[in-house]
């Protein structure tokens, strides 16, 4: 369903990846993991043509993203950034509010978000103002306006961030539940007991490239291991591995350069306000 050909992605001198080569396969849920810093939101970022790749090809179906812009509009449901609704809406404006902007019909809208308020275990505070919701609400709440206009593949960076075990536990079982309803799953996490319990592929990045990718039965039994941890571990123990010290905690002036460039490019083209830039806000 996705891939990427030789993708180089530079921020001035900066190389995050360097030649990475990466297949998604449809209807299945694959984890990206690397340590931090290692440019696994850029990955998601460049599936969602939010970022240009410095040189290679990002592919949807065959195509270049790049060049079938509204296919990935239509398609694609991304959580990349948290909070990414607003605060003083409440659940349910939220959703009726993102379904708008994808022009989702208001009959079919008002199902959906009925729908959605039910399956992300939202419906009881539907409605609440979105600032008052806990943390774990606040989550789902990202991944409902992702689902509101019923995309083909949802791509979230690291779902599970700062939720407690409880929490965590009822976050995978709703994104499973999303892949089990048809919906393609790419999502990063550093908590790697995850990949063991709810994906079927992993891709692991590494020094800039992704070094493995596959099964995850096929890839612990080539590590001689039980776990992608175990995995992990022997990895990223090796010596020579590059180390990061900007990417999660401050991005650098050429990352936030671009940032900007791609958001007025966007909302400067007619018609194309808010309709896939607000997880970006």
């Amino acid at each position: 369903m996705i891939e990427l050909k030789g993708v180089t992605k530079k921020f001035g001198k900066n190389t995050v990846l360097n030649s990475v080569n990466l297949k998604i396969k449809t209807g299945q849920i694959t984890a990206i993991i690397g340590a931090s810093g290692e440019g696994k939101s850029t990955i998601l970022k460049l599936i969602t043509s939010f970022y240009r790749p410095t040189k290679g090809k990002v592919l949807y179906k065959g195509k270049d993203i790049y060049k079938n812009i509204r296919a990935i509009k239509e398609e694609f449901g991304s959580s990349i950034e948290s909070g990414s609704f607003y605060e003083n809406l409440t659940i349910e404006e939220n959703l009726l509010h993102f379904g708008g902007l994808f022009r989702v019909d208001k009959k079919t809208l008002k199902k959906r978000v009925n729908k959605l308020m039910h399956f992300m275990e939202l419906y009881k505070a539907r409605k609440t103002l979105s600032k008052n919701i806990s943390l774990g609400m606040k989550q789902r709440l990202d991944i409902a306006c992702s689902l509101v206009h019923n995309p083909k593949v949802l791509i979230i960076d690291e779902p599970t961030a700062d939720l407690d075990p409880l929490l965590r536990s009822q976050m995978l079982r709703i994104i499973k539940n999303i892949n089990r309803n048809g919906t393609t799953v790419i999502f990063t996490t550093q908590l790697l007991e995850e990949v063991d319990e709810i994906c079927h592929n992993v891709a692991i990045l590494y020094n800039e490239k992704i070094i493995e990718e596959g099964k995850i039965k096929a890839i612990k039994k080539r590590h001689n291991v039980k776990t992608m941890d175990g995995v992990f571990t022997k990895i990223f123990s090796k010596k020579g591995r590059k180390t990061y010290q900007e990417s999660i905690i401050v991005k650098t002036k050429v990352e936030h350069e671009e940032e900007k460039k791609q958001f007025r490019l966007r909302h400067m083209k007619k018609g194309s306000a808010r309709l896939w830039d607000f997880h970006y806000c």
